[in-house]
């Protein structure tokens, strides 16, 4: 997360690939690095808009996009960088159709809200008491961004108190199960988001966030369950762990054949088929073409022959 947002000009892939280059129909995109400054055109051949590309939003794992600036507003680009293909493609949510002319090529242009959103994800202190003001961002997702303002817990700990108490320092760790999906939700993408903001049929760009397909698990249920909140499985403050077998505890502390040795009930009965790598089962990966990645679907559950989801198709 500390990766999330860089300002353009610092972006490493910018950096490696100092010109890059998108071709649709009869318009042409190129991305120009240049030590202090990142351009973004967009021509059909007779007409060309330029912009300043200001910011990097993304890690760069999967993509990045660009955060365009013209005339006083920001424009999310129409073109993003995908790492698998080492090269520029339509950045996600623009529509697959050609743009009518060259402004329009630039990308979307982002409404107060829209820029509040992506800066509040992918930088730390754009919004502070509730008021946006993008000049003050710091790159990337740093301890602030989940934990509120630190000043008072940093005086509580350096006069010896060992203060952890909401008055001084905002801890996640102690919400409710449903709020604490919901926090990560934020910017992974909540149930209410996907069901209220986007459309009827998202398909299998659906995988991409987590959350939502997480409280879709029949082992959710309508409370939710502490031990299947994201931070029962993920720490925020660790690299992400890809070893398959590195989940099975958490995994087989609810779905035992002992689960009187935890002092709790199973939800389930164990695996019949085995207790190692079970996520590669019960939450497999699958590729969605058009991001051009391969995604960890959350959606906990028993997969049958032929079934379906949401336009994510299954063996």
């Amino acid at each position: 997360m500390y990766h999330a947002g860089v300002r353009a000009a610092q972006s490493e892939i910018l950096k490696t690939h100092s010109q890059l280059t998108f071709q649709e129909a009869g318009f042409r995109y190129s991305l120009k690095y240049a030590p202090g400054r990142v351009t973004y055109s967009a021509t059909n051949g007779v007409n060309s808009e330029t912009a300043g590309a200001l910011w990097a939003f993304g890690a760069g794992k999967i993509a990045q996009t660009y955060v365009l600036e013209k005339g006083g507003a920001y424009i999310e680009g129409r073109v993003s960088y995908y790492t698998k293909l080492g090269s520029l493609d339509i950045t996600p949510g623009h529509s697959a159709t050609p743009p009518q002319d060259v402004e329009d090529a630039l990308g979307q242009k982002m409404d107060g809200d829209t820029a509040r959103r992506c800066f509040s994800c992918h930088t730390t202190a754009a919004v502070t008491s509730r008021v946006f003001e993008s000049e003050k961002a710091i790159p990337g997702v740093r301890c602030e961004a989940c934990h509120g303002p630190g000043a008072r817990h940093v005086e509580a700990m350096n006069a010896g108190e060992d203060d952890q108490s909401p008055a001084t320092i905002m801890n996640p760790k102690y919400l409710p199960p449903s709020d604490s999906v919901d926090f990560c939700g934020a910017c992974h993408r909540t149930w209410a988001d996907v069901a209220v903001e986007m459309p009827t049929y998202i398909g299998d760009t659906s995988l991409r966030f987590q959350p939502y397909r997480l409280e879709k698990s029949r082992c959710w249920k309508e409370s939710g369950d502490a031990r299947i909140i994201c931070i029962a499985c993920h720490d925020p403050h660790r690299p992400l762990d890809h070893e398959l077998s590195d989940y099975d505890s958490k995994c087989l502390a609810c779905h035992s054949a002992k689960p009187e040795s935890r002092g709790q009930k199973a939800m389930n009965t164990a695996c019949r088929v085995g207790t190692s790598n079970c996520v590669s089962c019960h939450m497999p990966k699958y590729e969605v073409p058009h991001l051009h990645a391969t995604f960890t679907d959350h959606y906990i559950r028993v997969i049958r022959p032929n079934e379906s989801d949401h336009g994510v198709p299954l063996p």
